[in-house]
């Protein structure tokens, strides 16, 4: 699957492509923390490639205008030009990121990513099943960090490093129930010039990927699970490197 300039979810409009060579910008899920994206930011490294850990955490702190407050800190964390890389929920809150940084995105990678969904909450986009669960088990406005949204055993059968797995838990915030029903912002911001692309690693996210290859996105597909970026960071970073090798 090839990308070529089309309509994006959130009216982020492509314009072509760009010819530098810019940071990549890892963006975790506002339901992780940084770590997740670390051993794949040591492979680019290796590959000679540029990038940065973004950390959205700050910004759960907030109390409400969550989408704003995650585009402001990460615009305020990334130099210059990049190619903003967001994995899993991150995909929600790109656009808000584009708004706060203009020209200095140049491309988006979602990675096994949502799909941006303009005026609509989190909670509308997700299984009814786990939407009763998160409401059910929630404690003072909280629901309960992502590892323990999971199947019993599924974290470990993910991450069989303990070390591994035992700093994406220390990572993972209770998730304010008001981040999940906060509508995605209609954001005006016009799209990064080298467009959007789209790296699925997992069977879960199959129809976002054919959704963001119905948009005219290119899309590839690794062979991996949806952490992948921990545990095969060395073809994680190749794959991400390949799909922005028109940027060169």
């Amino acid at each position: 699957m090839r990308w070529s300039p089309g309509p994006t979810p959130s009216g982020i409009r492509s314009t072509g492509t760009l010819e530098a060579s810019p940071t990549f910008a890892l963006i975790h899920s506002p339901f992780l923390g940084p770590a997740s994206w670390r051993a794949t930011a040591d492979a680019l490294s290796r590959l000679g490639e540029t990038s940065r850990l973004v950390d959205l955490r700050e910004a759960l702190r907030v109390g409400g205008g969550f989408h704003a407050a995650f585009g402001a800190l990460a615009a305020r964390q990334i130099d210059g030009p990049a190619v903003l890389v967001a994995h899993s929920g991150a995909g929600s809150i790109v656009s808000s990121i584009l708004e706060q940084m203009g020209n200095h995105a140049t491309a988006v990678i979602l990675v096994d990513a949502l799909l941006p969904h303009p005026g609509r909450s989190w909670f509308e986009t997700a299984p009814d099943g786990l939407a009763r669960r998160l409401r059910a088990t929630a404690r003072d406005g909280l629901a309960p960090p992502w590892p323990r949204w999971l199947p019993e055993g599924a974290l470990a059968r993910l991450l069989p490093d303990v070390s591994m797995r035992e700093t994406l838990i220390r990572e993972a915030p209770d998730v304010p129930l008001a981040l999940l029903t906060e509508p995605a912002p209609i954001v005006s911001a016009t799209g990064p010039s080298g467009g959007q692309r789209y790296l699925q690693l997992s069977a879960a996210y199959g129809d976002e990927a054919e959704q963001a290859h119905a948009l005219g996105w290119r899309c590839e597909r690794f062979d991996g699970h949806h952490l992948s970026m921990m545990t095969d960071p060395t073809g994680v970073a190749a794959a991400i490197v390949n799909l922005a090798i028109e940027l060169r």
